[in-house]
């Protein structure tokens, strides 16, 4: 029974990651749109204004969204090479460790862009030519370590079985 939860679980967040990498397509997509737009406007007419600052935004859209899909997919990188050597039930407990070492690294990011998002908020900042706020962008980083913790941890459940049965 415990296993099917965590299957499930675990297509959850696999599902989740799949649609955050699809908004992170999306921003990319739209960073061109708005740099080629800007190019064409400026031999045309006049440029965009604040091309900089869309485009900017943009790639924080991308690098967010884009984190979780990386993980389940394993494209971050990972020293395994003496790892791999050492019994199951050794590797299980080191992807323990390495885990919550990582799943709490990533929480205290999350916690720390609620705090700036909020100073954000409080303070009115905005870009300079745009005059976009910082702060929905500033929780879209939050919202984008928070689907990497969910992958983080399918991983730490995965470890703790490999620790316990070896």
């Amino acid at each position: 029974m415990g296993s099917n939860k965590i299957a499930s679980f675990e297509k959850l967040v696999v599902l989740i990651s799949k649609w955050s990498d699809r908004i992170s397509q999306m921003a990319v997509a739209a960073m061109m749109l708005v740099t080629i737009a800007n190019i064409l406007g400026r031999m045309v007419w006049r440029p965009i204004y604040g091309t900089f600052d869309y485009v900017s935004f943009f790639s924080v859209i991308v690098v967010a969204f884009a984190l979780a899909y990386c993980a389940v997919q394993r494209g971050h990188i990972s020293v395994e090479l003496i790892v791999v050597r050492l019994p199951r039930r050794v590797q299980g407990i080191i992807g323990c460790f390495t885990n919550i070492l990582s799943l709490g690294i990533f929480v205290i990011v999350i916690w720390q862009c609620m705090v700036f998002a909020e100073r954000m908020i409080r303070t009115k900042q905005v870009t300079m030519t745009a005059l976009l706020p910082f702060y929905p962008f500033i929780y879209i980083i939050a919202l984008g370590c928070f689907f990497l913790c969910l992958v983080i941890l399918v991983d730490l459940i995965k470890s703790l079985d490999k620790a316990v049965k070896g």
